[in-house]
């Protein structure tokens, strides 16, 4: 019995004296996500004048979005994919571009 009891008053004090690791450890700062890019006005012009000069994207729905991180969404509606192409390929080439995100659509 006295073996039992000493059992249970060591194994109280070692519960007692235990830290765990959300105890000892230092709160994480929580990341903020980044704010989105706003618009920018004088890209999105420029992307569009590129477009307009594509002589193959004539009589073609197609319209830019810019931000300005650089980033442009190609949106509206060609007659093929290779419209799709040149349409993505004039925004890439224009300055101040870094990323194109090619939405146009192809109707069936």
């Amino acid at each position: 019995m006295k073996h039992v009891f000493a059992l249970i008053l060591i194994s109280a004090a070692l519960t007692g004296c235990a830290t765990t690791e959300m105890e000892t450890a230092p709160a994480k700062p929580a990341v903020a996500a980044p704010a989105p890019a706003a618009a920018d006005p004088a890209l999105t012009k420029a992307v569009e004048a590129a477009l307009a000069k594509e002589s193959e994207l004539k009589g073609t729905k197609v319209s830019a979005a810019a931000t300005t991180d650089g980033a442009v969404t190609l949106s509206g509606t060609v007659k093929n994919d290779w419209q799709v192409y040149v349409a993505g390929e004039a925004a890439k080439k224009t300055a101040g571009v870094k990323s194109v995100k090619n939405s146009i659509k192809v109707p069936d």
